[in-house]
């Protein structure tokens, strides 16, 4: 009896091992952790964090080809926090990303739980500071997004194709509430051209409330460019809750290469009508023992003039909300890629 089932177990493998194959399944991950000395309000915290370049994660992606240039694709990632293992993304299972689509000549269409448009402008635009929207990036922590619009629920995204370094996408994210078809809908779209060492993006994106009488909108303008021996970016947004709040990051970061190593400076201001405003900085340093390992050190502030800021996102207490009031955040940290 022990062999069948040893038998059988075995053959379920392989055969799933071949189906994987056969659907080109790839499994990947970074984990990524840092140390992290806060001080805000006058009051000083050490602590543990997950995800300071890279927010730590887990998923599966998947392709299978359907013969004429077509194929369907998936993806589910999991986001998690390494230093206690917690769940991300509010304890969801694959609450960075879940999709499933198609893709081809005509560019692609995806449905599921999954970026939205202006999330890649924000990170291509910021691709210049550590990576793709740090802990400590102000494109980030002060520009932000509304409520399901960094990675909407029920969504339904068209990107085009490629043409000659221009792209485009439109999401429709359904508010499913009954009797409406727009309460807390959420409308996306963006236009991008990345060619060489240029990129350029645009996006756009609005949120009904739930009686759809009103929208939380968002404007993003973005732009980086290589010059081989330093790399610059800048982003400009436009808030505006469904209140009629609005405020206006604008962001400024140089990085500049040194073999495996980089050093990159961000500095950036937030203003909100009325004349509150906050200011912050970044400062990182980067090197790369392999393709897929590296160390890296930051140290950041901001101060509140009106209006509340952070110098770590990934940590409540690096917040400051009382004008005048400043935070600095000094961090170490290991980042690994499988």
């Amino acid at each position: 009896m022990n062999k069948k089932l040893i038998a059988l177990a075995l053959s379920a493998i392989a055969a799933a091992a071949a189906s994987a194959q056969t659907a080109n399944v790839t499994l990947y991950g970074i984990t990524d952790a840092y140390i992290a000395s806060h001080r805000a309000n006058g009051v000083s915290t050490t602590a543990l964090n997950s995800g300071g370049i890279s927010g730590s994660r887990w998923g599966l992606r998947g392709a299978e080809s359907l013969g004429g240039g077509m194929n369907a694709v998936f993806l589910l990632e999991n986001g998690f926090s390494i230093d206690n293992g917690a769940l991300g993304q509010g304890g969801l299972l694959f609450g960075r990303q879940a999709y499933v689509g198609l893709n081809g000549g005509f560019g692609s269409v995806t449905v599921g739980r999954q970026y939205s448009p202006n999330f890649y402008v924000a990170c291509n635009s910021d691709d210049s500071f550590g990576g793709c929207l740090t802990g400590w990036s102000a494109v980030a922590n002060m520009g932000g997004f509304f409520a399901n619009t960094l990675r909407p629920n029920n969504s339904v995204i068209y990107a085009t194709p490629n043409m000659g370094g221009v792209t485009g996408s439109a999401m429709w994210s359904f508010g499913e509430v009954a009797g409406s078809s727009s309460a807390s809908r959420t409308f996306a779209a963006n236009l991008q051209y990345k060619n060489g060492p240029i990129y350029a993006g645009i996006g756009f994106s609005d949120l009904k409330n739930a009686a759809a009488t009103a929208s939380d909108k968002q404007f993003i303008v973005g732009a980086t460019y290589n010059f081989g021996v330093a790399y610059v970016g800048v982003t400009y947004i436009e808030n505006k809750t469904a209140a009629g709040v609005k405020t206006k990051p604008l962001i400024g970061s140089v990085t500049v290469p040194f073999g495996a190593a980089r050093v990159g400076l961000q500095l950036a201001q937030n203003k909100q009508d009325g004349g509150a405003k906050a200011t912050s900085y970044g400062l990182l340093g980067e090197y790369d023992f392999s393709k897929r390992t590296e160390l890296y050190a930051i140290y950041s502030g901001c101060k509140d003039k009106g209006l509340a800021c952070t110098s770590d996102g990934n940590n409540g207490g690096a917040t400051v909300a009382v004008k005048d009031k400043s935070s600095s955040t000094f961090g170490l940290g290991i980042k690994h890629k499988f």
